[in-house]
């Protein structure tokens, strides 16, 4: 099935305001026990692995930055993925993840240190923040996805109660309309957020 660009990025807006409204609902339920805040930079360490949809994503938030800020950001992205590529496990042409969970794993650990390339070190701030993955949006809440339950930031809920957790917890994306529309893309292959922005649309 062929979408136009158009229209995956209106199908995308709708998935993100969903997202970021139940993100919102947990946050508001958790009150206090949420510490994030600008400069909390713990979870923007390490790479992840991230979808061909917020690949596509980060790639339009990069078009939109003024071009001196695209610039810079492409040049760290260029750099760390010319450090990570000897040791990505995938395609290194491409980007593209292989379907390997230890080795995907490995890497990742292997690598934990290194910040992400989209983040301001200056000001600890994400410069494509409007356009960050879904993960980077749902972390620091207990999270329900796909029958799996993903524990909060360790920073967070540090004194809270079960029943607190539990208020808190969300469910962003029940329907599973990210799924759906990588579906509607070339293809379907994670990547992490260097490789997606050094290689651009390949």
């Amino acid at each position: 099935m062929t979408i136009s660009r158009e229209r995956l990025v209106r199908l995308d807006e709708i998935l993100l305001d969903r997202f970021d409204a139940e993100v919102r609902r947990g946050e508001t339920a958790a009150g206090h026990h949420v510490t994030c805040h600008l400069g909390c930079t713990e979870c923007c360490i390490g790479p992840f692995e991230i979808s061909a949809l917020d690949a596509a994503r980060l790639r339009r938030g990069l078009a939109n930055l003024p071009v001196q800020m695209a610039r810079l950001v492409e040049k760290r992205a260029r750099t760390q993925w010319d450090y990570l590529r000897p040791s990505f496990p995938g395609d290194t042409s491409t980007g593209f993840l292989a379907d390997d969970d230890r080795a995907r794993e490995s890497f990742c650990e292997t690598f934990a240190s290194i910040p992400c390339p989209v983040l301001d070190p200056g000001t600890g701030a994400c410069l494509l923040y409007a356009h960050r993955p879904l993960a980077c949006r749902s972390f620091g809440l207990p999270v329900v996805q796909e029958d799996e339950r993903l524990p909060p930031c360790r920073l967070n809920f540090t004194n809270a109660g079960e029943c607190d957790v539990r208020r808190a917890t969300i469910e962003p994306d029940p329907e599973y309309l990210e799924g759906d529309l990588i579906a509607l893309l070339d293809h379907d292959a994670e990547t992490v957020i260097a490789a997606a922005i050094a290689l651009g649309d390949r």
